[in-house]
């Protein structure tokens, strides 16, 4: 994974960090440091969502300087700029985290042996907004929808 070190982010990333300089990062008076970009690029390369420990010890396998506590502030600040998405699974306890540029609305399910987790690209539950918007008046933000089974190698 060591493409922060040499310098070398995919095209998406490299248009994701110009966005975020340019309008979030320099409105709130923040700057894109090498660990915002480490953090970022990870997750970038991954399939599936991290955790905080799992950026850290990512990082710290890349031979990134950073201890837990700066993984942890740097996912909140991406968090509030709209970079990155938090992603609490019940079963787990633990947040997630996964990039929120390009990716369209979408749910998880999660092996209960193995833990692998793995984007559902569909949402089902379209219809069933409306009708809860009409006999609520309610207008939904958002929602989410888990799912837990077992993965084909632990079945």
């Amino acid at each position: 994974m060591n493409l922060l070190i040499k310098g070398i982010f995919s095209w998406r990333l490299f248009l994701l960090l110009e966005k975020t300089t340019s309008q979030g990062l320099r409105a709130t008076g923040r700057r894109m440091t090498r660990t915002r970009k480490a953090v970022l690029s990870l997750l970038e390369g991954t399939q599936q969502p991290l955790s905080a420990s799992e950026i850290f010890l990512q990082l710290q396998k890349d031979q990134i300087a950073i201890d837990l506590v700066t993984v942890y502030r740097t996912v909140n600040v991406l968090k509030e700029l709209g970079l990155v998405v938090q992603l609490d699974l019940h079963q787990e306890g633990q947040s997630r985290y996964e990039l929120k540029e390009g990716r369209k609305h979408h749910h998880h399910i999660r092996c209960q042996m193995c833990g692998k987790i793995v984007d559902l690209l569909l949402c089902p539950l379209k219809k069933l907004t409306k009708l809860i918007e009409e006999r609520t008046q309610f207008v939904v933000e958002d929602h989410t929808l888990e799912f837990s089974g077992f993965c084909p190698k632990c079945q």
